[in-house]
């Protein structure tokens, strides 16, 4: 591949070394000079919203590898080129022109099979070049079932940090969850969570058992999680706390997303689901009023709000080897 700049390191340095140097660095800017990324679930609305902002801020990064997996309509070069075309990126383009996508390299990948689907090469590339990790890729679905969202968003994770293992330059690693990953709680700390059952377990029964044994198991391991995706990703987030303790990591936990506040332009959106969704039909007249309860509280966040806390979580990680948890949300108790 063409991307030879990497951190500042040889290769003879280790881990720790690479991970004092960037610890010690005064500024987020600095930090991010030279690295080479890693990013998944780029083409998701989070996901474009951080490539946006890497791009457009920090201009000294070296390179952003982005995991892409085709699609039976599209080939990974037509899913690329999609992205790139995005209206997001429409501001940058106009001010440096189609120049502003030479840092970025599409890797053919799906992190729903085993070793991220990638290629002896690719995963060659990744391991000997790759600094900094944003694991954003997920499956929001709330009705999958339990042995889908496991593979893609319990397993896929398991995958990652397996591949984070074996770089030789990781100097961060962060993992974007949900702050309804322990929805049963009325207030949520800084903090990994554990479940009844392990995640090892789990994650056994999903693949030794057939979808019908799984389906009638599913109540009786879903307990107090309302719903598959927060069930998964709160074992993923276990995971994240037992296996990454070799390198800097965050978990960052975001609440509901919303349309931007400012950057990179205000009120940008890419979809129309969930709250972005109602929020359209009240404009058109649609909806009128919304069957609440008195004291329920919105937690919107601004997407650009959980670009920056994840941009600077990557970061202030750095300061401490321990796995971090970064609550990203509107208030004070995040599942009301």
């Amino acid at each position: 591949m063409k991307f030879e700049k990497v951190k500042t390191c040889t290769m003879d340095k280790t881990n720790t070394e690479i991970h004092k140097e960037s610890s010690q660095t005064n500024s987020i800017e600095e930090f991010y000079a030279d690295s080479v990324i890693l990013l998944t679930g780029a083409t998701g609305f989070v996901g474009k919203g951080l490539l946006e902002k890497l791009l457009r801020v920090y201009p000294r990064i070296a390179a952003i590898f982005i995991l892409l997996r085709p699609k039976r309509s599209q080939t990974i070069e037509e899913r690329f080129k999609k992205l790139i075309d995005d209206l997001v990126f429409e501001f940058m383009k106009e001010k440096h022109g189609s120049s502003i996508f030479s840092k970025l390299q599409s890797v053919e990948g799906d992190i729903s099979l085993p070793n991220l689907g990638l290629s002896l090469v690719d995963r060659i590339v990744l391991i000997e070049k790759v600094n900094i990790v944003f694991h954003v890729a997920a499956a929001i679905t709330f009705k999958q079932p339990l042995d889908d969202a496991v593979n893609t968003n319990t397993k896929n994770t398991s995958r990652v940090i397996d591949l984070c293992k074996e770089m030789n330059k990781i100097i961060s690693y962060i993992h974007v969850s949900t702050a309804y990953s322990n929805a049963y709680l009325s207030e949520i700390e800084e903090k990994v969570y554990t479940t009844s059952w392990e995640p090892s377990a789990v994650i056994d029964i999903c693949d030794k058992q057939d979808k019908n044994s799984i389906a009638l198991l599913e109540e009786s391991i879903l307990k107090i999680h309302p719903n598959t995706y927060t069930f998964t990703k709160n074992l993923a987030e276990q995971i994240v706390f037992s296996d990454s303790k070799s390198f800097p990591t965050a978990i960052v936990r975001p609440r509901i997303i919303g349309a931007s506040l400012e950057q990179p332009c205000p009120s940008w959106v890419d979809n129309v689901y969930g709250v972005t969704g109602a929020g359209l039909q009240i404009a058109k007249g649609i909806v009128n009023m919304f069957v609440t309860k008195k004291d329920t509280r919105l937690n919107l966040v601004p997407v650009d709000y959980v670009v920056d806390t994840i941009l600077c979580a990557a970061w202030h990680v750095t300061v401490h080897w321990e796995v971090e948890v970064y609550n990203c949300t509107s208030n004070a108790d995040p599942v009301r």
